[in-house]
């Protein structure tokens, strides 16, 4: 799915350590993903953000990585600006203590917002 060299990170705003909401790991599991075993990460430990390239879930998460990481925001990409279908909001909304529909709405968007940024990233590339 990935070309080789691409390095994926994730992380996030609020403490680091938590376990994915069981929602999460359910509808997750559906898809053919285990989070059982994820924790939370926090952006930016150190004061800074290595990547080339930050992908956010929300307009006001750019602009923190800007304000707080000093980041250009031409290599911040708010995600749900990739999305192929008519939007009603940039941002991707968030399924925390929301019931399993929250959370398989929220991965339907991402799952084509990312196949989308994909073919930004790598275009020609078969197999995504």
């Amino acid at each position: 799915m990935f070309r080789a060299g691409v390095r994926i990170d994730s992380a996030g705003f609020v403490g680091p350590g938590r376990p994915a909401p069981l929602n999460a790991v359910q509808v997750a599991a559906r898809r053919g993903l285990d989070l059982a075993a994820h924790r939370s990460s926090l952006v930016g430990l150190g004061g800074r953000i290595g990547s080339d390239l930050v992908v956010v879930m929300e307009p006001t998460q750019a602009r923190a990585v800007q304000g707080l990481f000093g980041r250009d925001g031409h290599d911040i990409v708010v995600l749900g600006d990739l999305d192929p279908e008519p939007i009603a909001t940039r941002a991707i909304a968030d399924p925390v203590e929301q019931p399993q529909a929250a959370f398989e709405a929220s991965y339907t968007r991402i799952d084509r917002c990312v196949a989308e940024l994909g073919r930004v990233l790598f275009p020609g590339v078969a197999g995504r």
